[in-house]
């Protein structure tokens, strides 16, 4: 890259930072020297400041600049040069957090192959953009390598073409394939999968849960809830108005409930409608039935929370994925439907170390219908790799690496995320993970969303749903009628009522 491209897809802080570090890399700029400033790099590239202190920002905090007030901005004096062999793998991610696997990875399959060096240049964007600028790139024909996508995501991708099927001959022979898939939970097998193939390499798994305040359960003789009446319970209980006073709670249970949450509300209010006994689609036929007495049922109970029994607040439906956790860092509720994904977004809002974490806070599975079984949406995120990287063979093997517990175990591990497979199970120590070995189980026994390429879009209509049963007077049974028969026209199958 020499210059700034804005037809790409790539924000342009992004690609700056990417012009800086080659900078660096080739010896244009040494240890100790002062790099342009703010103002010289935005007349260099033509670009407003914004993008030019997001760069500086970053690179700042990874160690490569070192911001002098009143000097400028310098070349750190230990950046070491990469070697010009080392081959770069293209990523695309919205986790901003994954850079420390892929560095670990990095180290790993480089001490593994000396003469065969890699180096992972990652774009970090935003989750909500990641799908387009994706598609847009692949459209350019500037695809990167790998793309770290939520597994929902991964069966439009392939029907598209953008993807190689993980069984394709040219990701070489060493590819033990069948082995591989053994080893997976089964239900991110069919997560990852399309028209019976697989293309995502599971790296991330996480289920939904009710994370709730273990010190205030403590405190005030609760147990957390295994069903909705339970549920209601031990909500009413923390709305009574001494109690409320003792914590300064305004509402006990915080969720997403509408278009604003985005797929979250999807994640956490599909478990409501499985444990009653509905779905989406017939599981033979492939008929669209989410027009059900189970699904009405669960839907009811959903606005309830919010109007009947008043233990959330009708904002729900403004609420954006991360809202939920963030309220319960911060005190301001005593339970809050989410996922496993949330730990270190927990941590990181309530300032809490690890220990102080496990102290405050546990969690167990959605409450199910009276009499029925609970059950987590699970889901994840996934390599896959494009259709337009050159070596995909050698991108393969590298990520092998990055799925083995004995490279990324401990990491992992602090950093409350896991793998779905069973050899991640194993390496798990239930007397030092307690959380992670809870979670591990919840996402053995979850559900997966369905794997189908009009996904995207059938997630817009569910969540347009789900906030339409909290936020008017309709009735419950209009609502699902019409979300129902929208899903048949998109998807084209048949609507059959239940």
């Amino acid at each position: 890259m020499s210059s700034i491209d804005r037809n790409s897809p790539v924000p342009i802080y992004h690609q700056l930072k990417t012009l800086i570090q080659e900078q660096i890399e080739n010896g244009v700029w040494q240890p100790g020297d002062r790099i342009p400033t703010e103002q010289e790099l935005c007349q260099l590239y033509g670009i407003s400041r914004s993008p030019v202190r997001q760069a500086l920002k970053e690179l700042a905090y990874e160690g490569i600049l070192c911001r002098r007030p009143g000097l400028g901005t310098f070349v750190e004096g230990n950046v070491a040069r990469k070697p010009a062999s080392d081959t770069p793998i293209q990523m695309i991610s919205s986790d901003p957090y994954w850079s420390k696997v892929l560095e670990l990875v990095t180290r790993a399959w480089n001490a593994e192959h000396p003469n065969l060096r890699i180096t992972f240049q990652i774009d970090v964007v935003s989750h909500n953009q990641l799908y387009q600028l994706l598609s847009t790139a692949v459209g350019n024909g500037t695809a990167p390598d790998v793309a770290m996508v939520d597994s929902v995501w991964m069966a439009g991708l392939a029907q598209s073409g953008f993807l190689y099927a993980l069984d394709d001959e040219e990701l070489g022979s060493r590819w033990s394939y069948t082995e591989f898939v053994k080893g997976l939970y089964p239900s991110f097998v069919e997560a990852n999968s399309f028209d019976g193939k697989l293309y995502g390499l599971p790296v991330k798994a996480d289920a939904s849960l009710l994370w709730y305040r273990k010190d205030w359960f403590a405190r005030e003789g609760l147990t957390p809830p295994q069903d909705w009446d339970q549920l209601i319970t031990v909500a009413t209980h923390f709305l009574q108005p001494d109690v409320q006073a003792r914590y300064g709670l305004s509402y006990p249970l915080a969720f997403p409930g509408g278009t604003a949450g985005g797929e979250a509300s999807v994640y956490n209010l599909m478990p409501f409608i499985w444990s009653a006994g509905g779905e989406i689609f017939d599981p033979q036929t492939g008929a669209v039935v989410l027009d059900s007495p189970a699904t009405k049922s669960a839907l009811r109970f959903v606005r309830g929370m919010v109007t009947r029994y008043h233990v959330s607040p009708p904002e729900v439906i403004n609420y954006e994925w991360d809202t939920s956790p963030r309220l319960l860092a911060a005190g301001e509720v005593a339970m809050a439907l989410g996922g496993s994904y949330e730990s270190d977004l927990i941590l990181d809002a309530s300032g809490w170390s690890g220990e102080e974490f496990a102290r405050r806070v546990g969690c167990v599975p959605p409450p199910a219908a009276p009499g029925k079984h609970r059950v987590s949406t699970v889901g994840g995120t996934s390599y896959a790799i494009l259709r337009q990287c050159p070596g995909p063979e050698l991108v393969m093997d590298v990520l092998r690496v990055a799925i083995r517990p004995e490279v990324v175990g401990e990491l992992y591990c602090s950093m409350l995320k896991t793998l779905p497979s069973h050899s991640f199970d194993a390496f798990l120590d239930s007397e030092t993970e307690p959380l992670l070995k809870q979670t591990s189980r919840m996402i053995a026994s979850g559900r997966a969303r369905p794997s189908i390429p009009e996904y995207v879009k059938v997630s817009r209509q569910l969540q347009a749903m789900l906030e339409a049963v909290i936020s008017n007077d309709a009735p419950v049974n209009e609502i699902v009628q019409r979300t129902a028969e929208f899903i048949g026209v998109i998807t084209e199958r048949p609507c059959w009522p239940t």
